[in-house]
C-alpha cells in the first residue's frame, strides 16, 4: 500500500491543544502560582493541561510516520534537531531575556541552567527549565531516543511486537514503584515515560489505521492503552484518552472537516513557537496587567494576543528561514553521502 499523505486535520488539532493549553496556564497555573488578584475567576479550562497528552498522541502518529521514511538512524535524529532547535534556542534566549528584566522571581533561571537549557537535556541533568513547559521536551526527547533504537535494530516495523512490549515494560515500572516507592524507582518511572507511553502508542495505532485499514490487532493494542491508562493514570485521564480517540476515529473517517479551515491549520503551523514562548513570558504580562487594575479575565487577550504576535514572527522569521538553509545544507551532504547507513 502506498503512503497516504499527511492530514492537515491533525496539523489542525495540534494548533487546538496549543490554545487549550495556553488558557489552563493563564487561567489555573497561573492562580495556583501567583494567585489572580479577581475573585471567582474562571475555571472552564481546569483540565486544560491534558492538552499537553493530545499532543503526544499525535507526536506517536506524525513521528512515526517520519520513522518509516527516513533513510537511517542519524536521518532521523538529524531532521529531528533541525525541526526542533532553531525555534527551541531562540525562545530560551528570549523567554530568558524577559523573565531577566520581570519582577517575578520565582520564574528565574540562572546562567548554567539557560547554557544546560540548550542542549534540551536538562530535566536529564537536574537543571531548572527556563520555561515550565520544557518538562515536555524530556517526555519527546526519550520518545525520538526509543524510536532511533528501533532503527538501529531495524525493528521499526515490528510495530505490534515493540508496542506490546514498551506497555508491558511500562507496567512493570509503574507497578515496581508503586510497590517499592524510592528514589530510583521514582526516577525510573519519570526518565522511562511509563506515564505517557499509551498516549504514543494510542498514536502509532492510529498511524497504522490510517495506512493499513482498521484491523483487529490495532483495535485491541489502542484497547490495551486505554485500560493501561485507567489503572495507573486514573478516571479523568483515561476519560479525556478516550475522548481523544473518539476524536481520531472521526478525523480518520473524514467526519471533521471543519479542522481544514485554514485558520485552524495556521494555528497548528504556530502551535510549536507558541508553546515555547507562551508560559513564562504570558505569566509577566499577565502580573503587570492586574498590578495595575486590570483584572477582568477579557484583557486574557493581551497576553494571548502578544504569545500568538510572537510565535508568528518566530515562524517566519526563525523557524521557516533556519529549516530551509538547514534542510539544504543537510541534503547537499546527504547527497554527496549515498550510502550512509544504519
Amino acid at each position: 500500500m502506498s503512503e497516504k499523505k499527511r492530514f492537515t486535520e491533525i496539523d489542525a488539532l495540534r494548533g487546538i491543544a496549543a490554545i487549550i493549553v495556553v488558557l489552563y496556564h493563564y487561567i489555573i497555573l497561573y492562580d495556583e502560582k501567583f494567585g489572580h488578584i479577581k475573585e471567582n475567576y474562571i475555571e472552564i479550562f481546569s483540565f486544560g493541561h491534558y492538552g499537553v497528552q493530545l499532543f503526544f498522541i499525535i507526536s506517536g502518529f506524525v513521528i512515526y510516520m517520519s520513522v518509516l521514511k527516513v533513510r537511517s538512524t542519524s536521518d532521523f535524529l538529524t531532521k529531528r534537531a533541525i525541526r526542533l532547535y532553531p525555534t527551541y534556542i531562540f525562545a530560551i534566549i528570549v523567554t530568558f531575556a524577559v523573565v531577566g528584566i520581570s519582577s517575578l522571581g520565582t520564574l528565574k533561571t540562572g546562567a548554567a541552567d539557560m547554557l544546560v537549557n540548550l542542549t534540551m537535556f536538562q530535566d536529564f541533568f537536574g537543571f531548572k527549565n527556563v520555561d515550565g513547559v520544557y518538562w515536555s521536551l524530556r517526555v519527546e526527547l526519550t520518545f525520538y531516543l526509543l524510536m532511533a533504537i528501533l532503527l538501529i535494530f531495524k525493528l521499526e516495523r515490528k510495530v505490534m511486537i515493540f508496542t506490546g512490549l514498551w506497555l508491558l515494560v511500562s507496567a512493570a515500572i509503574q507497578l515496581t514503584n508503586g510497590v517499592m516507592d524510592t528514589e530510583m524507582t521514582s526516577l525510573l518511572e519519570k526518565f522511562s515515560m511509563s506515564n505517557y507511553c499509551q498516549m504514543f502508542i494510542i498514536g502509532i495505532m492510529f498511524y497504522y489505521i490510517w495506512q493499513h485499514g482498521n484491523h483487529l490487532k490495532y483495535t485491541l493494542m489502542i484497547l490495551a492503552a486505554v485500560v493501561y491508562d485507567f489503572s495507573f493514570e486514573g478516571f479523568t485521564n483515561g476519560m479525556f484518552t478516550l475522548f481523544f480517540i473518539g476524536v481520531f476515529y472521526l478525523i480518520l473517517n473524514d467526519k471533521m472537516q471543519w479542522l481544514k479551515s485554514d485558520t485552524l491549520v495556521y494555528l497548528g503551523a504556530l502551535s510549536f513557537p507558541l508553546y515555547l514562548i507562551h508560559q513564562n513570558i504570558g505569566y509577566i504580562i499577565i502580573h503587570k496587567l492586574e498590578s495595575m487594575g486590570y483584572m477582568h479575565e477579557v484583557f486574557l487577550i493581551i497576553p494571548i494576543g502578544i504569545s500568538l504576535i510572537l510565535a508568528h514572527l518566530i515562524l517566519h522569521y526563525v523557524e521557516k528561514p533556519s529549516h530551509n538553509v538547514l534542510f539544504k545544507l543537510y541534503k547537499d551532504r546527504r547527497s554527496a553521502l549515498p550510502n550512509m547507513s544504519r
